[in-house]
Formats: structure tokens, sequence, C-alpha cells
């Protein structure tokens, strides 16, 4: 039975504590204005800027009174990441008619091939169509085992919680796929995704996160191949979408080769830690990622350098404040704060976290993402990604009564739910939450998705908006003080994540 204070005298009472030293607009721009700079070089894993952007937050958390809590009493925990751009590539498809193989021509601009090796190479692999890859493993592995699985990049039209596309790869390559290669349902997403694919591509250096050969290929060129192989593309594509379907032999066999540009480096984690009164009551989690782009423009362009202003260095500073204000309290649960790498690259860092965690991960009660923050003037209308996943809603209205907060109602924001660093914790059944004002105006949010983002506009000037950011940076001192108290949250984990049971 969950055990309740009296309401009135909780809020009362947290309220007060909650504004005693307010962070302002001016404590987060210093961090920004620093981290955002042109000496940290747009914050790149693996680069000058990563070691000088790692060093300045452990150096702010140590000053503030965290302790290192990456493991054997130091800051950061090692992400080992790999890169891998496509070079060269050469592609036959056939097709056996009778006893005679018949080549099945497809432009070279039709596809474009990726190799976990430098230099990757198959021959008469036959080629399985899985759909969208969401069936079970279990019926995947007779399927696909050693073979070429082609499968749907998008999702059915009108799903929703429809698995992402890298966790129906991931399932696929668990399944024994040699490689998989994705197809675009249109000639303009084809264009987005092979421009992408073509860059330099990171993932975490370990086995089962890489195909032996990955690739894009458009939906005309698959439809020929499946046409001249006599399997119906517009009944396979139906099929798929209705939610038993089983993987298709299409009687097509690939010969490819590709050679890859491959760099492996090791990136890191920072982890601190503010040590609770009350040893076994659980934990309760801050994290942003500190990463960003680097260089993204190429000569003669004079500024070439995605200084991530928003896209986190905002993010990176809410935490450094807040963490100074909570370190004050000393709470009953432990609290960490966490800022992970390559998030821009698929969540990669906090990936990494989860899969080898310095903490047991089911001492979390709440997990709290912060990232892009500086978007709005004031934070008296907040977003929730995450609202409505969790048993945690209630407690998040209590803390925006006691804040006087108003909490955005619509389901507008969980948009971003999987985009975000806060759902590797949600895929474990640990409630995660990404709080803020920034995405409460959603015409405010597209012009900066449409504009700055993810370009070398994302800048410190005198456009950005911190009004909100503060806002935001005291709410999280709040969640921090009430997930931290067993008076005011008294649930803990018993043993098993996703369910809580009463404190005593």
């Amino acid at each position: 039975m969950r055990f309740y204070v009296t309401v009135a005298a909780l809020i009362s009472s947290f309220s007060m504590t909650a504004h005693a030293e307010d962070i302002s607009e001016t404590d987060l721009r210093a961090h920004i204005e620093i981290l955002a700079s042109d000496d940290f070089g747009g914050r790149k894993p693996g680069t000058e800027g990563e070691n000088k952007t790692l060093q300045y937050i452990a150096a702010q958390w140590q000053q503030a009174g965290l302790v290192p809590a990456a493991g054997s009493s130091t800051w950061y925990a090692p992400v080992a990441l790999v890169d891998r751009t496509p070079l060269e590539q050469t592609v036959r498809f056939t097709r056996f008619k009778g006893e005679r193989e018949k080549t099945i021509r497809i432009d070279d601009d039709q596809i474009i091939l990726r190799s976990s090796m430098q230099s990757g190479r198959s021959t008469n692999v036959p080629i399985v169509h899985v759909g969208y890859g969401n069936q079970s493993t279990d019926s995947l592995a007779d399927a696909v085992s050693t073979k070429l699985a082609f499968m749907f990049v998008g999702s059915p039209i009108g799903t929703e919680d429809f698995p992402s596309y890298r966790e129906r790869k991931a399932k696929v390559l668990a399944a024994g796929a040699w490689g998989v290669i994705s197809i675009a349902g249109s000639e303009a997403r084809y264009a987005r995704l092979a421009r992408r694919f073509r860059r330099a591509s990171t993932n975490i250096d370990a086995e089962g996160y890489h195909a032996g050969m990955e690739g894009i290929i458009t939906k005309a060129a698959a439809e020929k191949l499946l046409r001249k192989a006599g399997v119906d593309y517009k009944q396979l594509f139906k099929d798929a979408a209705s939610g038993a379907f089983s993987p298709v032999e299409t009687g097509v066999y690939a010969d490819l080769t590709s050679s890859t540009r491959v760099r492996s480096y090791q990136s890191h984690n920072v982890i601190g830690k503010i040590p609770g009164r009350k040893p076994g009551s659980g934990a309760v989690l801050f994290l942003g990622h500190w990463d960003h782009l680097g260089e993204c423009r190429r000569e003669p362009t004079v500024d070439r350098i995605c200084n991530g202003a928003v896209d986190n260095a905002s993010g990176i500073s809410l935490l450094i404040e807040t963490a100074k204000r909570l370190v004050k309290d000393r709470s009953d649960r432990d609290i960490y704060f966490l800022a992970t790498t390559a998030e821009e690259s698929g969540l990669l860092g906090a990936r990494a976290f989860a899969a080898d965690p310095s903490f047991p991960l089911e001492d979390l009660v709440a997990v709290f993402n912060v990232d892009t923050v500086a978007l709005a003037p004031d934070g008296k209308l907040l977003a929730i990604v995450g609202r409505g996943k969790t048993s945690l809603d209630e407690d998040l209205e209590k803390v925006a009564a006691a804040e006087d907060r108003e909490i955005d109602k619509t389901d507008k924001a969980n948009a971003f739910l999987k985009r975000q660093d806060g759902y590797v914790f949600l895929e474990k059944d640990i409630p995660a939450f990404m709080i803020t004002s920034a995405f409460s105006d959603q015409e405010r949010l597209d012009s900066f998705l449409n504009g700055r983002y993810h370009d070398v506009d994302d800048e410190v000037d005198e456009t950005l908006l911190l009004g909100g950011a503060a806002d935001d940076a005291n709410f999280h001192v709040a969640l921090g003080r009430y997930f931290g108290s067993v008076d005011s949250y008294p649930f803990k984990y018993d043993g098993k994540l996703g369910t809580n049971s009463a404190g005593e």
C-alpha cells in the first residue's frame, strides 16, 4: 500500500525548500558559453572537444561536492565506438529459372552498402524478406540464419508503439541474419537515408551492433527484384502490415562486396553521485547528452562548427546547476548524474550505460533526461515526454502544483519518446521522463527543428531563450527533492524492474 503524507503539508514544506536558491539564466548561460564555444569544436566524440567537455563536467561536479561514480573512483566510463564510412561496392543479384542462372540488373545508384569490416564480401547468399522484422526472434531464426534479410524501414500506417527500426533490425541480427538491406518507402526517403548512410556512421564497437553487410535500397529496385522472382510486392507489403506475416524466401541470391573505412576509438560517459542518507532506499538519476556534431560543414564555409548551444549544452548546464543545489540537501536516496556520449548517433552512450551500469538499475525509482531546454521565454507550461507511460504521472502533478507549474495534458511531446536517452530506461521498465517547457510550444519547437537544429546557427547569441531553461532547472531541483525523499515518495523497487512497493 502506498503511504501518503498530508498533501497540503507536503506541498507547503516542499515548495519552501525548492525555491531556497533559484537557478538563474546567468548561471546557465555561463556554462553554455563555454561548452558551445568554438574552443570545444562542437563536442564530437573521439576529438579534443570531447576531452575538454569531459574535464569541464567532471570539474564542475567535483567542485559542487559530488563523488565520482563510474567505478574505481573515476568520473569516466569508457564507451567503445566505431565509425564506418562506405567507400566502394559491387552488386549482383541473380535468380534461377529452371537450372539456368538469370541476372537481375539494378542501377548502382539504387542501393548503397556498408560492411562491418574494411572489406566485406558475400557470394550466392539467399535473400529472405522479413516484412517489418517485428516477428519473434525464435520465428525469425529459422528463416534468416546466415541469409540476407530485406526489411521495410518504416512502420505500418496507423500503428502505435510500433518497435523502432533499430529495435527491429537488432532482432533480425539476433536471429542470425548475415546482413540487412532496408527498403526505403519512397524515392525522397531513399535520398535522405542514402545521404546519411554515405557519411560516417557511429555505433557501439561490439558484436551484434552491425551486420556483416548493411544497406539501403530503393522501393523500385526491391520491387523489381521480387517481381522477377515471381513475388507480388504489393501483396507482400499488405501482408507484412497485417500482423500475421511470415518471412518469405524470395528465390533471389546476392553477390555483394563493400569496401568500408572503419575507425575504432574510445569515448566516455561522465557519472557523478550525491550519496544518500539512507542506503538501500533506492536512487534517482538525472542525465543528458554532452555530445554534438563537431564540424558539420565543409570548406570553403567559414563557420563550419555545429556548436550545439541548445542541443545540448543547455541540458548539461542544467545538470551542473541542479547538482549544485541538490548536493546541499543530502537526500535520503542516492542521486546520480550521468552525461552521455553519442546520443546523436542513436542513444549509444545511454545504451552502453544500461548494458554495463555502475550501480544496479533496479535501484532507480525515477529517471529524468534533460535535452534541448533553451527554447522558451518562461517555464510556466511543461511538456512531458513519457507522460502516460508509467505510474508516476500523479507524482509529477504534485510537484508541478507545488512549483506553480502547469502540465501540458496533450500527447504531443511523446512524439519524441524514442528519440531521447530516457527511452533506454523505459525499455527496461524504469520510469523515465523528459520534462521541459521547450517542447510546450509546438510552433516554436518546429521553428528550431526546421532551422538552427543540427546546424552552425545553434550557438550562443541574443536569440538564446533561457527563461524557460532556468525555470526548468529549478523544477528539476524540485524533482530531485521529491523523489529523493522517502517521505514524499516512499516507493522503492522490490527486486523486479517496473514493480514498485511501498517503503517502510
